[in-house]
């Protein structure tokens, strides 16, 4: 997990898959959040400040940003990362930083249960975010089964990554999602 931005009233959390270039170790700053604000909202604020900042979004009329968080998952250097993006289970199953990752965001979710209770949907971009968070999921019910529970009665979307969904063109099927699961006056 690199960068987060829980919040308490947050309804809907998108799980990026990994830092771009651009994106200087905050996920959605800079051009990334340029671009995806733009192709989600028509507007020319990066949506991770729009996240944050609760004035800038209702000065522009977008209050449900509020109520959507945002993390990335990796920075694409990590050592297990090339096999997670293969699919290699083998590989994955004997590294220890894999399982260090799995018992960390494991705990995330803890954290996340217990701050964000109105959370009821959960956008996983890109399937190695897709694999870590099914392990982390496995991991968290051997620990809390309860919480476990919680989330596998969540609604989770299975998106491509970010930057194919840009590259195809598919960008509004998560523009649809924000409007369907976080409407500006819920």
């Amino acid at each position: 997990m690199v960068q987060l931005s829980l919040k308490r009233k947050m309804k809907v959390l998108f799980v990026m898959d990994r830092l771009q270039d651009d994106d200087f170790g905050v996920p959605l700053s800079g051009h990334l959040g340029l671009k995806l604000s733009h192709l989600l909202l028509k507007e020319s604020i990066p949506l991770g400040r729009l996240i944050q900042d609760q004035t800038v979004a209702e000065a522009i009329g977008h209050s449900y940003l509020k109520r959507i968080g945002v993390e990335t998952m990796f920075t694409g250097e990590e050592s297990y990362y090339p096999d997670l993006l293969r699919g290699n289970r083998q590989q994955l199953s004997t590294d220890e930083d894999y399982y260090k990752t799995v018992q960390r965001y494991a705990k995330h979710l803890l954290a996340v249960h217990s701050k964000c209770t109105k959370l009821h949907t959960i956008v996983l971009f890109g399937r190695s975010t897709q694999r870590l968070f099914s392990d982390a999921l496995i991991r968290l019910e051997e620990e809390n089964a309860h919480v476990a529970d919680t989330f596998q009665h969540m609604t989770i979307l299975k998106m491509p990554a970010v930057s194919r969904m840009i590259r195809d063109e598919r960008i509004q099927s998560i523009r649809q999602t924000v409007v369907e699961l976080a409407p500006s006056n819920s």
